[in-house]
C-alpha cells in the first residue's frame, strides 16, 4: 500500500481548504505547498507588485511552475491578501476605530473626545497626549493609520 501518496494528497485538499475560493486557488495550492505550506500565506498584506516580488524569489528557491501559474499565483494573492486600508483617526467614527484598530471601546471613545476637544490628530505623537489610551495596542498598527 503506498502512504505517502495518499498523505500527500490529503495534505494538499487540507491546504487548500484553508485558503478563500478563486481563480487561482489550485495554482497557490499546487506551487506554494510543496514548500512552506499555503498557511504561511493567510494574514499577509502586499501590494500586486510585492507579491510577484516574492513569487519570484520563491522560484529563484526553487518553486515550480508554469508562467501563466505564476500569473495566477501573483493575482491570487493579491487579489485575497492585498494590503490593509488605512484609517484615517480624525473621521472616523468610534466604532471603525474599535473594529478596525482591534481597541477597545473605551480607546476608542477616548481618541473621539481627545480630537472633538483639541483638533486633528497631526501625527502618531499626538495621540501620546490622548489620556489612558493603551498606545502599544495602536503602536503596532501605525502603519495602518492616516491623519
Amino acid at each position: 500500500m503506498r502512504v505517502l501518496p495518499i498523505l500527500l494528497l490529503l495534505a494538499a485538499a487540507a491546504a487548500a481548504q484553508e485558503l478563500p475560493d478563486g481563480p487561482g486557488k489550485a495554482d497557490v495550492v499546487k506551487v506554494c505547498d510543496s514548500c512552506h505550506g499555503v498557511s504561511t500565506l493567510i494574514g499577509e498584506a502586499r501590494t500586486l507588485s510585492q507579491w510577484n516580488d516574492v513569487v519570484n524569489d520563491m522560484v529563484a528557491r526553487g518553486a515550480q511552475g508554469s508562467d501563466d501559474e505564476l500569473r495566477r499565483v501573483v493575482e491570487y494573492l493579491a487579489k485575497t491578501f492585498p494590503p490593509a486600508t488605512k484609517i484615517n483617526v480624525n473621521t472616523a467614527a468610534a466604532k471603525e476605530l474599535e473594529s478596525k484598530l482591534d481597541i477597545s471601546s473605551k480607546d476608542a471613545e477616548a481618541l473621539v473626545h481627545y480630537r472633538e476637544q483639541n483638533g486633528k490628530f497631526q501625527s502618531f505623537d499626538d495621540l501620546k497626549k490622548v489620556s489612558g489610551l493603551d498606545l502599544k495596542k495602536i503602536e503596532a498598527k501605525r502603519d495602518r493609520l492616516a491623519y
